[in-house]
């Protein structure tokens, strides 16, 4: 298992403020290789000249890429989310530039997590009595020093990047193409920080 690409650079972060882009980065990484139609398909409407602009500006930062040998012909372009997962953290942006760029992408991205919850809240019954028992929801308070707290994040982190590789869709495939094998697109998030009491 490789580690994660680390971003440093605003520039780059800046390629996820943006709520449009985050989707699609998302619908890339669990649909797989799509296009501009597939994805708008998923995005009630989302105008295909904007989604074609940010799949652009997505791919200049390198967290997605395009897939010509997947085109059937010259118009049709498609793109994918390469190997590998990349990360970032905020101490690593110290100017007041790079700091307002790591706020804007984090906050959107607590942004997303919170409303993909409510949207399976509001819609679990549609979900089968096996798979609703199947998921968790859990919070604990623990008291922990700096280090103890690293090492949680980093165990917990290795554990999903090693489930997560289980799914993985074939970047090689088209949507439609991809193995039927039972499994479904899971939504895990956390967060752990400090808190004062």
């Amino acid at each position: 298992m490789t580690e994660p690409r680390r971003i440093t650079d605003p520039e780059i972060l800046k390629g996820l403020s943006h709520p449009l882009r985050q989707r699609l980065y998302r619908l890339l990484t669990q649909l797989g290789p799509s296009t501009t139609t597939i994805l708008a398909a998923h995005l009630d409407g989302a105008d295909p000249g904007q989604i074609s602009y940010h799949l652009r500006e997505l791919g200049k930062r390198g967290f997605i890429e395009e897939v010509p040998e997947l085109a059937r012909d010259r118009r049709e372009r498609w793109w994918r989310v390469p190997q590998g997962t990349f990360s970032w953290s905020s101490a690593d942006f110290q100017t007041p530039e790079g700091q307002a760029v790591a706020d804007a992408a984090f906050a959107q991205t607590v942004r997303d997590q919170f409303e993909r919850l409510e949207a399976y809240v509001t819609r679990k019954a549609e979900w089968s009595p096996e798979w609703q028992a199947a998921g968790t929801a859990t919070s604990t308070n623990l008291r922990l020093t700096r280090e103890e707290l690293r090492g949680l994040s980093d165990e917990l982190n290795a554990v999903m990047r090693k489930w997560a590789a289980l799914g993985r869709r074939d970047p090689a495939l088209r949507p439609e193409e991809q193995p039927v094998d039972g499994r479904e697109q899971v939504f895990l998030f956390f967060h752990a920080f400090p808190e004062k009491v």
